[in-house]
């Protein structure tokens, strides 16, 4: 299994990825791209199904864009996602004994996201499409009627809106026409109150029935505490855009994290397994062996998560994060929660490392959690100039982490430990904490 969720076949000693294939299926399969060295293929029928392959549960799974593993037993998976990361560390990384541990399970495989992005398309003649992409397909929309990753409560929120939208006559925005007027749904819900915030994405302008529509859904499902709009002008198809208002609120919407609340806008990045990422959290508390003494730098810090997490086992954390937005959030939850020692600073991470060499402050530990990108080698340059002794890296890409573990290496750092851990069941996504320590 290819870390993209793609099954690897050979035929005539050419390296094959076959998207849906399962190890151990016999395909026949038809060629869609050619490179010199492998191709890519799509499966025309399943001559002998691997002893591994079973009926995923979700009715939309053949099309859907968002889960790949559902084909497959969450054990297998598991074993998967442990082999990316250590693949990846000894094939990119150059370690050649990774000390990869066993996957941190997830305890639920269903309706553990706290976060679902919905798009809208125009149909011709009938209500829009609203739901999510077609596998391969960027232009394509299909409506979702049950998503098993998400609750059933934002299930039926989906549903209402598609047909509100539709009866209050605003037109859905088209994709690759760049027309319309409503863009996307979005959907947050802290996972213990059952509190949900609604972001809905529109085009520049104003549309009578939008009123009606945040009326209606609000009167429909209560626990709807916050609806904002986000306004994208862009062709750019993305949920984001260049403001944010919030047009009803009936309370507060905070996500729950372990002991602490976070306050969140729609722009907020927060991980999308909230149950989950305490686990994540915890083992980075584990791996970072924190002393009552210790002053931690967090870096790409966010909103704070990671810093009020372990804020209680240590004497100070400094954040540090390039989005004004998260880190006016970090320092509002810090109030919230009551949390003292911890300052946050909006900088770019690069820039702000060499700063802080430059007033020689020292760091008995340095988290850092950087985004799919990893950090590059500017940062670890910059980050092994302040020698803190432990490194505790966390990771949502193996191949970033990877290409930065030997650039660690080579400023004498080693990696002792890899802990991956599942935050997305039934999808490729695979996190890790790795610890390094300076030789």
């Amino acid at each position: 299994m290819a870390f993209t969720g793609r099954g690897v076949g050979r035929c005539e000693g050419r390296v094959i990825f076959v998207a849906g294939g399962v190890p151990g299926d016999q395909v026949r399969a038809r060629i869609t791209k050619r490179k010199r060295s492998y191709a890519e293929a799509e499966i025309v029928a399943i001559e002998q199904p691997s002893p591994d392959r079973i009926v995923a549960p979700c009715r939309h799974f053949d099309i859907c864009g968002g889960c790949s593993f559902q084909n497959v037993p969450y054990e297998r998976q598991l074993e998967y996602k442990r082999q990316f990361v250590y693949d990846a560390l000894l094939r990119i990384g150059g370690e050649p004994e990774p000390p990869v541990r066993e996957i941190v399970p997830c305890a639920n495989h269903f309706f553990y996201r706290n976060k679902m992005e919905f798009s809208f398309l125009p149909v011709e003649s009938g209500p829009p499409r609203l739901g999510l992409h077609v596998r391969g397909e960027w232009s394509k929309i299909f409506d979702i009627e049950e998503c098993l990753l998400q609750s059933d409560t934002s299930n039926r929120i989906v549903a209402a809106t598609r047909e509100l939208v539709h009866s209050l006559g605003i037109p859905a925005y088209h994709i690759s026409e760049h027309h319309g007027f409503i863009r996307f749904l979005v959907i947050r819900e802290d996972k213990k109150s059952g509190r949900i915030l609604l972001n809905l994405v529109t085009a520049k302008g104003e549309h009578p029935g939008l009123e009606q529509l945040v009326a209606s859904l609000t009167q429909r499902f209560p626990l709807i505490c916050q609806v904002w709009r986000t306004v994208n002008s862009s062709l750019a198809n993305v949920a984001a855009g260049e403001s944010e208002e919030l047009i009803w609120k009936s309370g507060d919407f905070w996500e729950t994290i372990g002991q602490d609340r976070f306050l969140v806008t729609p722009s907020t990045f927060l991980q999308t397994n909230s149950e989950q990422t305490e686990t994540l959290y915890s083992q980075v508390a584990r791996l970072g062996s924190f002393d009552s003494d210790n002053a931690v730098l967090d870096l790409y810090s966010g909103c704070g998560t990671i810093s009020h997490f372990i804020s209680r086992l240590v004497n100070s954390v400094l954040g540090v994060e390039i989005n004004e937005n998260a880190v006016s959030m970090a320092r509002q939850n810090a109030i919230l929660n009551g949390v003292t020692n911890c300052d946050f600073e909006t900088a770019d991470v690069a820039v702000h490392l060499k700063a802080l060499k430059q007033s020689d402050r020292y760091f008995d530990r340095v988290v850092i959690d950087p985004p799919r990108a990893g950090a590059g080698n500017k940062v670890v340059r910059r980050l092994a100039r302040l020698k803190p002794p432990v490194v505790v890296y966390v990771s949502c890409n193996p191949s970033t982490l990877a290409r930065d573990i030997e650039q660690f290496r080579l400023y004498g750092y080693k990696l002792v430990q890899t802990v991956p851990v599942d935050m997305f069941p039934h999808t490729y996504h695979v996190e890790s904490v790795n610890r390094l320590e300076l030789a």
